[in-house]
């Protein structure tokens, strides 16, 4: 049977061209990128918004009870930001630490950690406020009520500078009147005085006198253990009583206060964020924080707060803030619409190539065969020599002239 022969690839112009078309849509598809937004971003901004309303309440209140807001260490005029020294000043704090918080888009980060700690509508969430980032504390609770998460929240009352420091003023005033305004519809269950030891070691009689005032003011049961030990006892029987038989499905940690951290060691040990583990190490001592990653709870760790903002993308200290803005709602991704037309239009132009190639080297391969004799037909050649006459029998002498 007859083969017929048919080019087995393309040729090299087409190609080359193939190739220069994959270059310009590579070209197309990462230098024309587009913002993608990340998931849950509507509970992020509903979060952040919620935040921003429980701001505007706190600003309005130190406005009305301090007849105005210190812009100078508040240039955005926030109201978070508390007062450099106070009776009630637990310990030194980072004014730029204090600014970068008061941005209502961590309620934002916080509703992504608590979605990466995998928690889930009715969960109980235990929670470890003190008085040194309001900001904060307001942050994980707007987050949690957005997803519908239950916190239980135990105070550390006295605070770092700058934060939520000042008599009139506390954590326990600020949430009360969060509560009153409709912002947030939970609160501290118990608080103790925080500073050394849990029991206000350190602070002058004044500050003693009037963290119990700030506590009982606002209706809030008091810790007042005897050592920091008895203090983990206390808040661990606590956050199991509030929980009401369900398991504690994560544990938020602001800040460093003593009765949840025990130490500044075990404070630097965990990381800033989500904590799904233990940190392994011979040196890590009895605190709640460790007591609950020892029990398989996840720990959200809020300290160093620069570097958290950095990580999601918010605002440094003292730039604009606007909800909704940062690297925690959307990122710099590839237009998938691009992607897709790109991808279609190359598989259209290699098949639309390779088939006029294909078929011009079929043409011409048809074309040269065509011209081809068949098998059948004999080769050209010389003309077949013509052979002698017939010599008649018995005569001899034909055979020979010269005879």
């Amino acid at each position: 049977m007859a083969m017929m022969w048919r080019p087995g690839k393309a040729s090299r112009p087409v190609l080359a061209l193939v190739a220069l078309l994959s270059i310009i849509g590579y070209m197309l598809v990462e230098g024309l990128p587009q913002k993608t937004r990340k998931p849950y971003y509507k509970e992020k901004v509903q979060a952040a918004k919620l935040m921003a309303r429980g701001i505007e309440v706190i600003k309005r209140a130190r406005i009305s009870i301090f007849g105005r807001i210190d812009t100078e260490h508040d240039p955005l005029a926030t109201g978070m930001i508390g007062t450099g020294l106070t009776p009630i000043t637990s310990n030194t704090g980072i004014l730029a630490a204090k600014q970068t918080a008061a941005n209502p888009n961590f309620a934002a980060v916080l509703v992504q950690m608590y979605k990466r700690a995998k928690l889930k509508e009715g969960d109980v969430v235990a929670m470890a406020f003190s008085g040194s980032f309001p900001s904060l504390n307001l942050a994980a609770l707007v987050a949690a009520e957005t997803l519908k998460l239950r916190p239980v929240i135990i105070t550390s009352t006295s605070g770092s500078n700058w934060g939520a420091n000042d008599p009139e003023l506390t954590w326990l005033d600020m949430e009360r009147l969060l509560f009153e305004n409709g912002v947030i519809h939970n609160r501290t269950v118990a608080a103790s005085l925080g500073g050394e030891q849990d029991r206000g070691v350190g602070l002058p009689a004044e500050g003693v006198r009037m963290l119990r005032e700030a506590i009982k003011r606002n209706g809030v049961e008091l810790i007042d253990p005897p050592d920091l030990s008895s203090s983990f006892d206390l808040r661990m029987n606590i956050y199991r009583e509030e929980a009401g038989g369900q398991p504690i499905a994560a544990y938020v940690n602001v800040g460093g206060g003593a009765g949840s951290v025990g130490s500044s060691m075990i404070k630097k040990m965990f990381l800033p964020g989500v904590n799904k583990e233990l940190p392994t190490s011979e040196r890590i001592r009895d605190s709640v924080i460790t007591r609950m990653s020892r029990n398989g709870v996840p720990v959200i760790h809020l300290v160093f707060v620069e570097k958290i903002a950095k990580t999601y993308g918010l605002a440094k200290a003292g730039a604009p803030l606007r909800v909704g803005t940062g690297d925690v709602y959307a990122a710099m991704g590839y237009n998938m619409f691009l992607v897709w037309g790109v991808f279609l239009g190359l598989v259209l132009a290699i098949f639309v190539l390779l088939r006029m190639d294909l078929r011009h080297y079929g043409t011409k391969v048809t074309g040269l065969w065509g011209r081809r004799r068949p098998r059948s037909s004999p080769p050209p050649g010389p003309p077949a020599a013509t052979p002698p006459p017939a010599v008649p029998a018995g005569d001899l002498s034909k055979l020979d002239p010269s005879n």
